[in-house]
């Protein structure tokens, strides 16, 4: 009898498990959301706030926590509109849903699972307290030990299911750990460039579109929009190689990485295209910026794999726009680009400026 430990009604033995934690609590955030708010609790749904708590789309996570916070509201057309612009927009289609649609039924069994251990444990406790109303009645000793078996056996019954829900629990999320970690990568996957590693051109897009979005909110912020294209590109290839040419792809790539920071966005644009949106900067310092640039990659002694062959200067050109306030994104690429094509007009290897004020 001393050696016996009764499990306490509620209560469920834990293991560390970081896996089990980290699954755990965006996916128990995400149901108790869509209860909170009245959500139908569809893969659509489940995934927009799973999102959200987990971190992994800090634009959906700029735009939700509004919603999110105390006295927000969050409708199902909102919750629609959230997941189109944020998600849809920028995910591959029906890996991403498929993928959604298996987390959510994932989670639903877990929460199943959890559900089903409560009324278990529910039993437990009334069992406990039937025994408990007994016992205080002076009982006999026959009495005594036939409540005592009873509660031995109730015990052993509780430990074991709770056992089980341990087992199934760390079984359920880690299939629903390895599904985010999948649907992460897809989204990632979905918005960067696969040579280059920079962003893709529906990436740039979009973040374009939500500096738009920021500096209209903001009438004292601004941005820069750089695009950068590299001089004679096709005739590297032609006398050097596509591998070579995408060698030389990948090492502006590098160096755009490197001159922005989290608030910025380098982009392969297209082709030998690139583009920056440079973030809370005006036109000096997005001529500043790719002015280094175009230094940095003139500096650079290419070789070429294999060969060894050290080949001569590659060079680019660049042209900046200043956000103006009010326009459309298509208005200020079109202006970076006016300036880009003077660059290589008047010589190539030169950024070219184009000033903020109007008929610029």
């Amino acid at each position: 009898m001393a050696e016996m430990r009764a499990m306490m009604p509620g209560q469920v033995q834990q293991q560390s498990d970081p896996g089990l934690e980290r699954a755990r609590r965006p996916a128990e955030a995400a149901w108790e959301a869509l209860g909170r708010y009245g959500l139908p609790p569809s893969p659509r749904n489940y995934e927009l706030l799973h999102s959200f708590y987990s971190g992994a789309n800090p634009t959906l996570r700029e735009r939700l926590a509004p919603c999110l916070a105390p006295g927000g509201t969050l409708t199902e057309e909102l919750a629609g509109t959230l997941y189109e612009s944020c998600i849809a927009d920028t995910a591959p289609g029906a890996i991403v849903l498929d993928g959604a649609s298996r987390l959510a039924d994932a989670a639903g069994r877990l929460a199943e699972r959890v559900a089903g251990s409560r009324r278990a444990l529910a039993g437990y406790a009334d069992a406990l307290t039937h025994w408990s109303g007994r016992l205080n009645a002076r009982p006999t000793e026959d009495e005594l030990m036939t409540a005592l078996v009873a509660l031995i056996g109730e015990t052993e019954q509780a430990q074991a299911r709770n056992r089980l829900l341990e087992e199934q629990l760390s079984v359920s999320a880690g299939h629903i750990d390895r599904l985010h970690r999948d649907l992460v990568e897809a989204q990632r996957a979905a918005v960067t460039d696969t040579l280059t590693g920079l962003a893709n051109r529906k990436a740039f897009d979009q973040f374009l579109r939500d500096a738009i979005t920021r500096t209209r909110a903001d009438s004292g912020s601004t941005f820069c929009l750089i695009m950068l294209d590299i001089d004679h590109f096709k005739g590297l290839n032609d006398r050097h190689g596509h591998r070579f040419g995408d060698q030389v792809l990948r090492l502006l790539a590098r160096l755009l990485s490197e001159k922005t920071t989290d608030r910025d966005l380098a982009a392969r644009y297209g082709g030998e295209e690139f583009a920056i949106v440079l973030g809370e900067a005006g036109i000096g310092a997005g001529v500043a910026l790719a002015q280094l640039v175009c230094d940095r990659l003139r500096g650079q002694r290419l070789v070429k794999r294999g060969s060894g062959e050290v080949v001569a200067q590659v060079t680019i050109s660049a042209g900046v726009a200043q956000y103006r306030p009010g326009e459309a994104a298509r208005d200020v690429i079109e202006r970076a680009d006016r300036a880009l094509y003077e660059a290589k007009r008047t010589g190539r290897d030169r950024v070219c400026p184009r000033p903020q004020a109007a008929g610029a």
